[in-house]
């Protein structure tokens, strides 16, 4: 088969997609290891600051859609990882990490700092502070 390299492109929006995609794909490689992905990584950490949350400010706090959140919880809450709270007849489901669910995260917590790491060694670690800050400034408008 042949390869086919990817095209440059002078658009912000491609360009940053598929750099997402490449950094994606670094951090689910990753996090294989203890059986989750980037963006379950990052739910199952903003669960254990937010203890016995509920759906809705979840999903404020990571920028989901509610119910896109829903989704990506249901193999989370599967494998036992998260649980559900809720009192009878509450409307919005509260959620807690189980142990296991923290034993999870303090093992992908290493994990997720070596692709930190890793990011840096590829684009040097001044150009990684100044995509951070960059990033952080796009998401602040």
């Amino acid at each position: 088969m042949t390869q086919v390299k990817r095209k440059k492109s002078s658009c912000y929006c491609i360009n940053l997609r598929q750099a997402a995609k490449v950094i994606s794909n670094l951090y689910d490689d990753a996090l294989k290891s203890v059986g989750i992905s980037v963006t379950q990584y990052s739910l199952l950490s903003s669960l254990g600051h937010m203890e016995n949350c509920n759906v809705s400010d979840l999903a404020k706090y990571v920028g989901l859609e509610r119910t896109t959140l829903v989704r990506t919880l249901k193999p989370l809450t599967a494998k036992g990882l998260v649980v559900d709270v809720s009192e009878p007849g509450e409307r919005d489901r509260r959620l807690r990490l189980t142990n296991q669910g923290k034993t999870v995260i303090r093992k992908a917590k290493e994990l997720w700092s070596e692709s930190q790491r890793e990011i840096e060694r590829r684009i040097g670690k001044e150009d990684a502070a100044k995509l951070e800050e960059i990033l952080l400034r796009l998401l602040e408008q």
